[in-house]
């Protein structure tokens, strides 16, 4: 049986899912993680005439609005989409698809770039082949990104960051809920279930010699398929970039 988090659970409480995801997304935005894929998005797009970005699996939809309030062109659109879709503050430029987007219904467009933040390694190795395939066969363009590795480094990261990072930010997170704080501080369920899926998330993930393993064979003479791993403090992420011929 498939490793699966919590969150991917159709029983899992929308409550606990909704706050692990904001705590997930809060924690991209104030420390920076994708200052160096907002420069990547913008140097892709600028290729191109592209002027929609559609991010799959949004959760929160945070990371995709960090990066999309960084874009160097102000007229883009960015789509968000999810299994479970989550309400949003109004953000200028940005929609979230209040349609549920299952990975599985996914289906390439050319005249748009994609994003996936934090969510490839939820799937397992034949889905993500699926998911690269899919994109090679429409020519189109995606950019993965995961801020999770298989290393000791990655555990005690997590370890600080589900515990004392999750009290020490839940507080940033808007709008504020008492029952977010409740399940917080007085009776700490969401510091459990994210400090589960994060170590989850861990042993589902791979290094970059793994991805590499896995995407090159897929790679055909139009498309590039690019894994790089960034050391954006305080963890490094790793980047899949598939460029078709289009960019």
């Amino acid at each position: 049986m498939p490793l699966k988090e919590l969150e991917d659970y159709d029983w899992f409480p929308p409550l606990l899912r909704k706050y692990q995801l904001q705590f997930i997304g809060i924690m991209v935005q104030k420390f920076g993680l994708y200052r160096k894929v907002a420069e990547m998005v913008n140097s892709t797009i600028k290729k191109t005439s592209i002027d929609t970005i559609t991010d799959l699996c949004s959760g929160s939809g945070l990371p995709a609005i960090y990066v999309h309030q960084r874009l160097i062109n102000s007229g883009f659109t960015t789509i968000l989409t999810d299994k479970f879709p989550q309400p949003i503050q109004h953000i200028t430029g940005v929609i979230y698809d209040a349609a549920p987007l299952d990975i599985n219904d996914f289906i390439p467009r050319v005249d748009t770039y994609y994003t996936m933040y934090n969510a490839f390694h939820h799937f397992e190795v034949d889905k993500q082949k699926q998911i690269i395939q899919k994109v090679i066969d429409a020519k189109a363009n995606l950019l993965i990104v995961e801020i999770v590795q298989p290393t000791i480094l990655s555990f005690i990261q997590v370890t600080l960051a589900s515990t004392l990072g999750v009290w020490l930010l839940n507080p940033l997170i808007r709008p504020f809920e008492w029952k977010r704080f409740v399940l917080t501080y007085i009776m700490p369920i969401n510091v459990l279930t994210v400090l589960i899926d994060g170590y989850i998330s861990i042993l589902k993930s791979k290094s970059k010699s793994q991805y590499n393993a896995i995407l090159m064979p897929l790679e055909p003479s139009k498309t590039i398929i690019s894994v790089e791993q960034h050391f954006v403090f305080p963890a490094p992420i790793i980047t899949i970039n598939i460029q078709s011929n289009h960019a």
